[in-house]
């Protein structure tokens, strides 16, 4: 049920850059290379992000200011290098300033006009506590569409029940064999609109089609336990926290929203889409392109789609499509793949041409979102610049195997099942009925209080003992077929884990570990030449930073 196929995602990447060296004419700024220029309030603001994203561990001494203020300068250093050797008026460096403007004011538009009026009430943040120390338990089906959902909404009004209904919409055995059930869960813990919707359900009440992420899910709320004290210490302790949670919530709810009623309300012009299909099917089926002459042969003024006073014709179409992520463009699957496309590429164009009209390209603070997340491709494209220069021989590649030859190991795999359950004394009953010859699959499906592992009868392939921390020692010795004495994880929750089958470990030949070393060395190298072309960069561009003004600055955390 978490979320995995949103029709549109805007991203905003926002990022920082900044520089290094002596003084400084303008009052605040910090620091400059060329037309970069990075001011005390930038800079308290990268600092608090490096605080924060570090766990709080440094002091805002001037040796750490410092740092911080180099570590950010590299991406402004390494965007004056791609300007350089020009890597900034390429074709691609010139698309993706584009698909950054537009990831942007999409953003600002859905920030600035369409979630603008959210806020969060006291009543909530008690009522979001109270589901906080609530957990539901519920069955669902699953359908792909409003339409399917609407019909099986039907039957069950008609007397089917969702034990029947189950076995028809799910393949998997455990949801197929009873009742759509899918465990107990909490508050985010599941699809938000899915959650949103369970907690509304008294014990025993069915839901109406639920539009989710993935498709639609009609509910049936089977259990709710609510933690029997509540104290206002522990509302006061949470709230901050509660209140981040549902602002964040009702943002995406609104999102979803925005994205439902356009998608509800639109016309997509079957005959034009038709056209659309058929041409991309017949030129460029599995390696959809973007190349001028496939963009050229789709533009016309034939509108493709139309919502309220907003219509995208197919110049605007092929338009659009030019600046679209190729992980998007790949993931069309087929005629209804192309389809949610067309939607997905209509809603951006939308939102897109909302925000210039709302003047949001114009804000200063846009502006510079919008450049400060391309100076960071910039940066980028110049470490790939440097990195492509790096050639690696065969006598360089083995002289580094048998130098770090204890790096290219094979590490022990283990295959494991896992039953969770709330208490010690019920993980003891699992391993007595493991012992009497009850199968571990059964006792899964009797004992666990984890959604997945009903879904794959508690197994979890295979992986490295890393993934056990501490515990992956006593993992380590365990025989095909042994049960784990009860691991007390967290709180009252205890694991047992079955040994379903190992890959002992090994130390690797060059020639299977040669495309490792190859990345090891390349990364040593790049390393190497990446500091050494900061400093040849400075220098040639004069790069200055204001010492004693930097050592003036206060952070605030």
């Amino acid at each position: 049920m978490h979320s995995n196929k949103i029709l549109f995602t805007i991203l905003l990447i926002f990022s920082m850059g900044m520089l290094s060296c002596v003084n400084n004419n303008d009052e605040n700024v910090l620091a400059r290379i060329n037309n970069y220029s990075i001011d005390q309030v930038h800079f308290e603001n990268a600092f608090k992000e490096y605080y924060y994203r570090t766990g709080q561990a440094i002091s805002p001494n001037n040796s750490t200011k410092l740092s911080v203020l180099n570590a950010e300068f590299d991406n402004y250093v390494l965007a004056t290098y791609a300007e350089d050797f020009d890597l900034d008026k390429t074709e691609e460096a010139l698309q993706k300033k584009e698909e950054i403007k537009r990831r942007v004011l999409n953003e600002e538009f859905l920030n600035q006009v369409i979630l603008s009026n959210i806020e969060v009430k006291e009543q909530e943040l008690t009522e979001y506590f109270v589901r906080f120390n609530t957990t539901l338990r519920a069955s669902h089906l699953y359908a792909p569409d409003l339409e399917s959902a609407t019909a099986l909404y039907k039957r069950l009004e008609d007397g089917e029940t969702f034990e029947e209904l189950a076995k028809e919409v799910f393949q998997t055995p455990y949801l197929a064999n009873n009742g759509g059930d899918i465990g107990r869960f909490t508050t985010d813990e599941m699809d938000i609109a899915f959650e949103e919707a369970a907690f509304d359900l008294t014990i025993g009440e069915i839901s109406k089609p639920v539009p989710t992420a993935q498709g639609y899910s009609i509910i049936k709320l089977t259990d709710r336990f609510t933690k029997p004290i509540l104290t206002r210490t522990e509302f006061a302790n949470k709230k901050d926290q509660i209140e981040s949670y549902v602002y964040k919530k009702k943002r995406e709810l609104a999102t979803r929203q925005q994205m439902y009623d356009f998608m509800n309300s639109l016309e997509i012009n079957e005959k034009v889409f038709d056209k659309l299909w058929d041409y991309m099917n017949e030129n460029y089926a599995g390696a959809i392109s973007k190349d001028p002459e496939f963009l050229n042969n789709l533009s016309s003024d034939e509108n493709l789609v139309n919502f309220k006073d907003f219509n995208l014709d197919l110049k605007a179409f092929a338009s659009e499509y030019r600046f679209t992520p190729l992980s998007l463009i790949n993931a069309i699957e087929g005629k209804e793949g192309l389809r949610t496309f067309v939607v997905g590429t209509a809603l951006r164009a939308y939102l897109f041409e909302g925000a210039i009209k709302a003047g949001i390209d114009e804000q200063e603070l846009v502006q510079e979102s919008i450049d400060e997340t391309y100076y960071i491709f910039l940066a980028t494209e110049a470490i790939e610049h440097l990195k492509n220069s790096i050639e690696n021989t065969d006598v360089e590649l083995r002289e580094a195997f048998h130098q770090y030859n204890d790096r290219f190991y094979k590490p022990l795999q283990v295959n494991l099942s896992r039953i969770v359950v709330d208490s010690e004394t019920k993980a003891n009953e699992v391993i007595e009925k493991y012992a009497l010859g009850s199968a571990f699959t059964d006792l899964v499906g009797e004992y666990t209080i984890l959604n997945e592992d009903l879904m794959t009868d508690g197994e979890l392939g295979f992986e490295t003992l890393h993934k056990y921390g501490s515990n992956g020692p006593d993992i380590a010795k365990l025989k095909v077929g042994e049960l784990s004495k009860p691991i007390n994880y967290m709180g009252n929750e205890y694991t047992i884990y079955k040994m379903n089958a190992r890959i002992e470990g090994r130390s690797l030949s060059f020639e299977e570990a040669r495309e490792s070393v190859d990345v090891l060395l390349t990364k040593k190298k790049l390393k190497l030449l990446k500091d050494n072309t900061i400093e040849d960069v400075k220098e040639k561009h004069n790069a200055l930073i204001d010492i004693e003004k930097l050592n003036q600055v206060t952070i605030q955390i």
